[in-house]
């Protein structure tokens, strides 16, 4: 599955990068200045996992050639240190925009599962997943799941951990601080170690938090289905 227009395809990276980018990502919607009103071709990515964040610089790398690489987020006050990503490239961009349907700017409560993830092989399927899950899945509530401002995202999410077997509920809830509904998925306690066999997260922080918690630092899970 190629885009006629450049010459990345659809593969397992490129899934896994583009649900990290649904999850904690952002396409730029300015132009490069207000004397230059040519598009900025800006993917931006701010994670406070340098590990990972590292990882992610290799991978994007093994796709485009850029020299671009993380930089220290300017903070004030004590907050966890934040890297930030910043990779400037028109083919990259375009790909994720027009092929992975990723909009330009806000994308919080309209992003979706792009239609190519769903009608694509199970290993893809599994990265993009994967992906999404290493950015923005965490613990809810005793296990681990999906939060998102986005209810189209969390049903396409859901239609494909039905696809494997992967039991799980739905919740929405309205947001005080924001005052705006959000939605939730948390998966069934005793379908984590499905959940981790079935999708090979690449966050290996995130990964040894979830272990660490529920099977004393891996007791338990079984070896990961590729």
């Amino acid at each position: 599955m190629v885009n006629k227009k450049n010459s990345i395809s659809l593969s397992n990276d490129t899934a896994y990068l583009s649900g990290l980018i649904i999850g904690d990502g952002n396409l730029s919607n300015y132009t490069k200045s207000k004397t230059d009103l040519s598009r900025d071709y800006r993917i931006y990515i701010d994670l406070s996992d340098f590990e990972y964040v590292y990882y992610l610089e290799k991978l994007i790398k093994s796709l485009i050639i850029t020299k671009s690489k993380p930089v220290q987020a300017k903070q004030r006050g004590i907050r966890k240190p934040r890297l930030i990503l910043q990779i400037r490239n028109k083919e990259l961009f375009q790909f994720l925009n027009e092929v992975m349907e990723i909009p330009k700017g806000n994308k919080c409560a309209i992003i979706r599962v792009p239609n190519i993830i769903l009608n694509s092989s199970s290993s893809i399927k599994k990265s993009f997943v994967a992906g999404y899950f290493d950015a923005d899945g965490g613990f809810r509530s005793g296990t681990i799941g999906f939060t998102s401002a986005s209810n189209k995202l969390l049903e396409g999410i859901s239609l494909l951990l039905n696809e494997f077997n992967i039991d799980h509920s739905m919740e929405k809830w309205i947001n005080k601080k924001y005052g705006k509904e959000y939605y939730g998925i948390r998966i069934k306690k005793n379908q984590i170690v499905n959940f981790l066999n079935r999708f090979r997260l690449r966050n290996k922080n995130k990964l040894d938090i979830i272990t660490n918690r529920f099977f004393c630092g891996g007791a338990g899970v079984a070896k990961r289905d590729r």
